[in-house]
């Protein structure tokens, strides 16, 4: 068993992972065309040259990144690839120099387990304006955000309008 980057000719057995656990409610679907367009951004474990497991590590920008779209195929669920595929995409992030990943799961318990801690969606509102806003689901939705600081000394603080410096006399 081999974690790797994900190449082009990856991109059906991918699809097929991901439509897989979407049929359930589980995942987002993606098509087919959005995988391939997101190719260079999905990780893959192989075994035998067979794709058993998938995660989509998608850049926001300033910093961020999601972990979505990860998948492992039933038949081996429980061994621990989910696992390496989340350490991998940490690894990734950081080789990237991204400050904070973040998912949006119905499994926040698994993501503690990885170095994630529970957040409030509103802590990502670039996830908001992105996918929630138009998700069917949003007003119900019952997914919780978790968010892991890759590399602390990268996170941007906030700039406070209005506050003054604390005085040195």
């Amino acid at each position: 068993m081999r974690a790797r980057r994900a190449r082009l000719s990856d991109a059906e057995a991918i699809h097929a992972l991901i439509a897989d656990y979407a049929a359930e409610g589980v995942l987002l679907p993606r098509t087919l065309e959005n995988v391939r367009e997101q190719i260079p951004s999905f990780l893959v474990v192989e075994e035998k040259r067979q794709i058993t497991g998938c995660v989509c590590l998608e850049n926001y920008g300033a910093g961020l990144a999601e972990i979505r779209s990860l998948a492992v195929r039933r038949e081996i669920r429980g061994k621990g690839l989910g696992g390496k595929l989340v350490v991998f995409a940490l690894l990734e992030a950081r080789k990237k120099r991204i400050a904070r990943v973040f998912a949006v799961t119905h499994t926040p318990e698994f993501f503690i387990r990885h170095g994630f801690a529970v957040s409030s969606r509103r802590a990502i509102p670039e996830k908001i304006e992105r996918d929630c806003c138009t998700c069917p689901k949003a007003r119900g939705c019952r997914l919780t955000a978790v968010i892991a600081t890759v590399m602390p000394e990268s996170v941007a603080l906030p700039i406070l309008d209005g506050i003054a410096s604390p005085s040195l006399a």
